[in-house]
């Protein structure tokens, strides 16, 4: 039995029409075709188990618990219109268009509501059909059962993967990679003589469409398409013909085109709802761009190779100086690694396009300036490259891994590869899964893997402060903003905590050395006009609550606070506007509403001096 391959079906000799080598199958015959994949999925699922249990952490809070767009279903149209964060930070420039994403979230909620088990176990069946889809994306490129088998094990189990399985808003991987593979087993499904050409290629591009509006690493597809027409085409190893090559590429474009035309009208779409295709987060020059990159791609290779001391959290600040160390070494050791990946596929199809397929999605994240400052490496931008480097591993150690003795049909050495891989790659992510089991657990453990970073130090401060260990969230704090002194979250979060327990002078400290580094955010104003206003300096009180009004309208009994400030001093029509702002903003709030009463019963008794 074989397998009808890209281009066209099999040939007696056992090659596709288009040249490609036919799928050979070897299969136990004591097993069913279908027994071994069922098993690596079972495994793929099983080691995520232990994750149901969790609860929902880190940006999960944001994203899912207190986000309001993600429990109502009349939000949805906005998703498509704005950036991911917008319900939550609307004055904010984010870089995330995602309103597949959203829609997940927002269907998670629907079914599941606040049970973290739930969205655990949505996140983890992405992650198993992510995993069939490479299986079957494997077999239809031509690479034997076996081969398709490991591969699928090793992305499956992989614990570079625990960031995007583990961890309920992580999903985003797992769901690019449902799209992103579906979408491009459809386009081979459109190649093959005798299928339903149209069917299969709306197919694609509408899952195409979806990856995109899903994750914004979509937009590789259309690259992979043609480096799949390249090397699976007739043109692959042939001599360089600059009239072939043209006629290659006015044929290739003929079938990709439509992938340009969507991707072409995805731009102005995402520029209209982030108010720019990208925001610059970190503006680093070209240089230090280019400084950067070897490490960063070094600090991927390790992961993928070796998935050892893995957190969410790592201490990676842009290289401003290079040295030998930083710089001249990294990228000594990537061209090497390149060079040899390089000699290694060469001569193989199917090798050729998993080695693109390892590289390829990490190229938009090249672009370090839309990420915050030393936070630039995540195991979760390895989850799609991870599959070209499994596909690789696995045909690497088929060919290895040969010759007697046999058992069960197989080579014995691989099969005790095998068994190693799998009980050391199953034992990893079930133990280096455990941290994402709640808040405190998280941050503390990333504050061990990252010492004194910044937002995991901060993080870990804020849940300390709200378990009511405040002396304990201080000192974490204090000692956050003394390694970083420039960073503002610490310092507003430092501030706000001594406002909580009642500090106020060292609160005003923070929030004006807050104001200091960021003078954009609204919270700081409106709380440092509080402090004032709670030690009789009104005026100045007033100033700071407007201030806040005026960077974000909308804030949180904003107006209600400067409605009480100004009717503290007499001026009770400037109250009633500001209680009828508030009103506007939310009309459950009753204290604005007594407030309105009130007022509207002293200005009908005293209507010439507005005075009671």
């Amino acid at each position: 039995m074989t397998i009808e391959a890209n281009f066209g079906s099999t040939t007696s000799e056992g090659k596709t029409s288009a040249g490609q080598p036919a799928a050979r199958e070897i299969i136990n015959p004591r097993l069913p075709a279908w027994c071994g994949i069922a098993i690596v999925l079972a495994l793929t699922f099983a080691v995520y188990i232990p994750t149901l249990r969790y609860q929902f952490v880190h940006d999960d809070r944001g994203q899912i618990v207190d986000n309001p767009a993600v429990h109502s279903w009349h939000a949805v149209p906005a998703y498509f219109t704005a950036h991911a964060w917008a319900a939550v930070m609307p004055d904010e420039y984010v870089n995330y268009y995602r309103p597949i994403f959203l829609l997940w979230l927002r269907i998670n909620d629907a079914v599941f509501g606040n049970h973290a088990w739930g969205w655990h176990l949505s996140t983890i069946l992405a992650h198993v059909l992510t995993t069939l889809l490479l299986y079957l994306l494997v077999l239809r490129l031509g690479i034997n059962r076996d081969i398709a088998l490991l591969a699928a094990l090793i992305f499956g189990l992989h614990p570079v993967h625990i960031e995007g399985v583990a961890w309920i808003s992580g999903v985003t991987e797992p769901l690019l990679g449902v799209f992103l593979i579906a979408s491009l087993l459809a386009y081979q499904q459109s190649r093959i003589v005798g299928a339903n050409v149209l069917l299969w290629k709306v197919a694609s591009l509408l899952l195409f469409a979806l990856a995109m509006l899903e994750k914004e690493t979509g937009v590789i597809l259309p690259g992979l398409l043609i480096v799949y027409e390249w090397i699976f085409g007739t043109e692959w190893a042939k001599p360089f013909e600059a009239g072939k090559i043209l006629s290659w590429c006015s044929e290739s474009l003929g079938r990709i085109w439509p992938y340009f035309l969507l991707l072409a009208l995805y731009v102005p779409i995402r520029i209209y709802a982030l108010k720019g295709f990208n925001h610059v987060v970190t503006p680093l020059s070209a240089a230090q761009l280019v400084f950067t990159w070897p490490s960063l791609a070094w600090f991927w290779v390790r992961h993928l190779v070796w998935p050892a001391g893995l957190g969410t959290y790592y201490n990676f600040p842009p290289i401003l100086h290079p040295t030998l160390w930083n710089f001249i070494l990294p990228a000594l050791l990537d061209i090497g690694l390149a060079v040899g990946i390089y000699a290694c596929v060469r001569t193989s199809r199917a090798a050729a396009f998993f080695a693109v397929w390892l590289v390829l999605p990490l190229i938009p994240l090249l672009n370090l300036r839309v990420f915050v400052a030393n936070d630039f490496a995540h195991d979760r931008y390895l989850y799609l490259p991870s599959a070209g480097l499994a596909v690789l591993a696995a045909m690497l150690l088929k060919k290895v891994c040969g010759g007697p003795p046999r058992w069960l049909g197989e080579p014995a050495s691989l099969v005790a590869v095998v068994v190693c891989l799998t009980a050391g790659m199953g034992y990893a992510t079930i133990n280096e899964s455990f941290y994402f089991k709640d808040n405190l657990t998280f941050y503390g453990f990333n504050l061990t893997r990252a010492p004194h970073n910044p937002d995991a130090e901060s993080n870990y401060a804020s849940i300390l402060a709200e378990n009511g260990q405040y002396g304990a969230a201080i000192d974490a704090f204090i000692d956050a903003v003394t390694y970083n002194p420039t960073y503002w979250t610490p310092t507003y979060n430092l501030a706000l905590t001594y406002y909580k327990i009642g500090n106020l002078p060292d609160a005003e400290k923070y929030y004006l050395r807050a104001i200091q580094i960021n003078p954009n955010k609204s919270d700081e104003y409106f709380y440092l006009g509080m402090i004032r206003f709670k030690t009789g300096r009104t005026a100045d009180a007033i100033a700071c609550v407007r201030q806040a009004i005026a960077i974000r309208s909308n804030g949180n009994i904003y107006h209600f606070a400067l409605g009480v400030m100004l009717k503290s001093q007499g001026d009770l029509a400037g109250a009633l506007q500001e209680f009828k702002s508030e009103l506007a903003i939310n009309s459950n709030q009753q204290a604005a509403a007594d407030q309105v009463k009130e007022i509207e019963d002293q200005l009908a008794a005293h209507p010439q001096t507005g005075k009671p």
